[in-house]
């Protein structure tokens, strides 16, 4: 089975549905660091946590998705203000602070 995952990268658990074996701890919209690939099946081994049921401790590909970055890319965006923005600072005379 062909992914596009690649160790060392970091993903999201989708689906930690749990079917007739145990899932060793995954959970739904926790993030996994990927250190391998059952050369079975293509499986994902992470770091974080190990599948009790896989003879490499790996769980199914298509229960993870990759992290997208790219939105706290916008939210720090949003963030920062605008360069266009300006403070109104009160004028002083420099007579009046003597």
């Amino acid at each position: 089975m062909e992914n596009t995952f690649k160790i060392g990268e970091i993903v999201v658990c989708v689906d930690a549905s749990r079917r007739w074996y145990r899932l060793g701890g995954l959970k739904q919209n926790e993030m996994y660091t990927v250190v391998g690939f059952n050369s079975y099946d293509g499986g994902l081994i992470l770091e974080e946590v190990k599948s009790p049921r896989s003879g490499q401790h790996a769980f199914r590909a298509n229960r993870f998705r990759k992290v997208d970055y790219s939105f706290a890319d916008n939210i720090m965006t949003e963030m920062v203000m605008p360069a266009t923005y300006e403070l109104d600072a009160p004028e002083f005379e420099l007579g009046a602070l003597n």
